[in-house]
């Protein structure tokens, strides 16, 4: 534990170097950058020797906080959590070197650097504290030093907007959690963990926990419909920042609830239906409303929202399971969503990170005004496919794996108790077919045809730290998806922190899947070897004819534009049309006249939030009209509030009366 502290401290010091005054504004960005770095590698030590099955970490020091204690453990479930935080944060952190470049000299960089580094630490302090004050105190400084850096370009009012929506549903998310734990620590007598855990003081708050869990953490995770804050914080964010949100906070969410219901020895069946009927709402919703967005970003962070649904009906399926006291349900269920974390954690922060790549070389992240930039950026082009493949749940790629755990855990709860309508494949079929649509139009509509604008045709390449960054996460997708036996022993020593009493032939069984999902996978490796090997012989079978060219008839137009093919809007219309009576998207177009339309017609859409937009935003416009009618009453003199005193004193006696 004493290394784990020592690399917090040392990740701590690399964002306060950003206020030494005597480092040039390049200096202190590299100087933070391979803080990060050496602190993320150091923590990584400790971190794979709980992985392995060695021993815990653990550190139990007093506390002058009432009830307070300071005790860190890092046991294999925070484990889990805490390898992809550091992996995503030191590629993250190597990224920002040249994401930021541009803004060296001409905006100061301290408050990115110094909460970049704060977040870091404290994500880690809310996977490893043990004790409920500790935890909560973690938990809002890691939410503050978030906000802090999705409003870093608070210049623009959208961005302030987002920050404070983001604020808001942080707190009230916080505000449950502290219920939460104050209903588990006055029934158990302690805030300490290991005595919290398996005490039947807390079985008769154990709705109320759960409830108030759901909306606590449920709302960092990014549950429909509390996921409000999510779509508009991710794209304002600067890219680095959003990859370590989406990548890593949202799963806090996830580690709260595990770690919350693994204090119960009972679990009720209708905890599993809950959870399982909020990742269904979630994952399909997610994915409809990802469909229709041309902001890359914006796609990502509704997509984030379908994986977590996934990830929450695996946990259902594990969860359901344990009620019904099915092994095979419990390990499948609880396996295939802590794997699906990972795997999350590093496609959808390669996917953003690719996103920041494109946003850094053309200036926009809206895929109408891309196209072309495989040409231009084949390296940046490469990393968003490998991502795209492995969050449609394709092998070979990691993707694949965990969703067919998932999968499998569910036909087997389907066969047992009749439920497979509700948790077996054809919801994550579903979800996996609209993933794959939505990504194909993502990676189409950017990287090939012809460039759209003429900032997508002067793009150029990022620079090596962008590349090299991207080029691990990938290759983390690549080694998990074919060898799927490094990672499934250590998911098998987290699942069984999650069930109490559970055997130790857990991990092993879980393990003991890994030579099928590496069969499957170099199977599709073998079809596309073939596939490519074919096309190999074509060429050279054809390569000695003579070949005569010709243009094509053209319909009568002379000259083919960018404009003639297919935007991210067009390609979507078939799938958003069959969803229009759940998105009612919004189009805006100026009446075209004539032949030959005027240059500045024009046509957009664009498609509302169902939760904020549709309701919450409609809600407050109007409360907020109320609350001006009532805004006479205050005049400033302090007679008339002395009036105002009078009489209600007065209403108070007669009512008495």
């Amino acid at each position: 534990m004493i290394l784990f502290l020592s690399s917090l401290l040392l990740i701590f010091l690399g964002g306060a170097s950003a206020l030494v005054p005597a480092l040039s504004p390049r200096k202190k960005s590299v100087l933070h950058a391979g803080m990060i770095v050496a602190g993320c590698i150091a923590a990584l030590i400790p971190v794979c020797k709980v992985l392995l099955g060695g021993q815990l970490s653990s550190l139990h020091l007093p506390w002058t906080i009432p009830a307070g204690e300071i005790a860190l453990v890092i046991d294999p479930l925070s484990a889990i959590f805490l390898f992809l935080h550091f992996v995503v944060s030191g590629s993250s952190a190597v990224f920002g070197l040249s994401y930021f470049r541009h803004d060296e000299g001409k905006r100061s960089l301290k408050s990115l650097h110094f909460f970049f580094s704060v977040f870091i630490v404290f994500i880690a302090l809310v996977l490893t504290a043990q004790n409920g004050i500790l935890f909560l105190v973690a938990w809002e400084l890691m939410a503050t030093s978030a906000f802090f850096l999705v409003i870093f370009d608070g210049h623009e009012p959208q961005v302030r907007r987002a920050g404070f929506l983001y604020l808001a549903a942080t707190h009230i998310g916080t505000l449950c959690l502290f219920v939460a734990f104050v209903l588990l620590g006055a029934k158990a007598g302690s805030f300490d963990f290991d005595r919290i855990a398996g005490s039947p003081a807390i079985v008769p708050v154990s709705a109320s926990v759960f409830v108030l869990s759901i909306i606590g953490f449920g709302g960092k995770a990014g549950f429909m419909p509390l996921h409000i804050w999510l779509p508009e914080a991710h794209p304002a964010a600067p890219s680095p920042v959003s990859a370590l949100m989406s990548g890593v906070m949202i799963k806090t969410g996830i580690y709260g609830i595990l770690r919350i219901l693994s204090f119960y020895q009972i679990i009720p069946a209708w905890w599993g239906f809950t959870l399982g009927a909020i990742g269904v709402v979630s994952g399909s919703l997610g994915i409809i409303w990802a469909m229709a967005q041309s902001d890359f970003k914006r796609l990502l962070a509704y997509s984030s929202i379908e994986n977590v649904g996934i990830i929450t009906i695996g946990l259902g399926v594990g969860y359901l399971g344990l009620s019904f006291g099915n092994p095979v349900v419990i390990l499948f269920g609880f396996g295939g969503a802590l794997f699906h974390v990972v795997n999350h954690a590093l496609f959808k922060s390669l996917l953003f990170l690719g996103a920041g790549s494109v946003l850094h070389a053309t200036g926009n992240r809206d895929m109408e005004k891309q196209g072309g930039l495989l040409k231009r950026m084949p390296l940046t082009g490469l990393s968003v496919l490998l991502g795209s493949v492995a969050i449609c749940g394709l092998p070979p790629l990691n993707g694949f794996i965990s969703e067919w755990l998932i999968y499998y855990g569910a036909f087997h709860l389907g066969h047992g108790k009749d439920l497979y309508p509700l948790f077996g494949a054809p919801i994550l079929a579903l979800i996996g077919v609209l993933a794959a649509t939505c990504f194909t139009k993502a990676f189409g509509t950017q990287f090939l045809g012809s460039p759209r604008s003429r900032e997508a045709a002067g793009a150029r390449e990022s620079d090596v730290f962008m590349t090299w960054s991207m080029g691990f996460l990938g290759f983390c997708c690549c080694l998990i998806g074919l060898f799927p036996g490094t990672v499934l022993p250590a998911v098998g020593r987290a699942v069984s922190i999650l069930v109490p009493g559970s055997a130790e032939s857990l991990p092993s069984d879980l393990a003991d899947q890994a030579p099928v999902l590496l069969g499957i996978n170099w199977l599709a490796i073998g079809l596309g070897t073939i596939v490519f090997l074919f096309f190999l012989l074509r060429r050279a079978l054809i390569s000695k004819r003579p070949v005569t060219q010709a243009s094509t008839w053209g319909c009568g137009y002379a000259l083919v534009s960018p404009r003639m093919q297919y935007t991210s809007s067009s390609f979507a219309q078939f799938p958003v049309a069959l969803f229009q009576k759940l998105l009612r998207p919004i189009h805006e177009t100026s009446r075209l006249r004539g032949y030959f339309p005027e240059p500045q017609a024009r046509f957009a859409s664009r498609t509302p939030d169902l939760v904020w937009d549709r309701f919450l935003l409609p809600v407050i416009q109007r409360g907020q009209k109320w609350f001006l009618a009532v805004r006479g009453f205050q005049h400033g003199r302090v007679q008339l509030y002395l009036v105002y005193m009078f009489l209600f004193l007065v209403a108070l006696f007669l009512w008495k009366l």
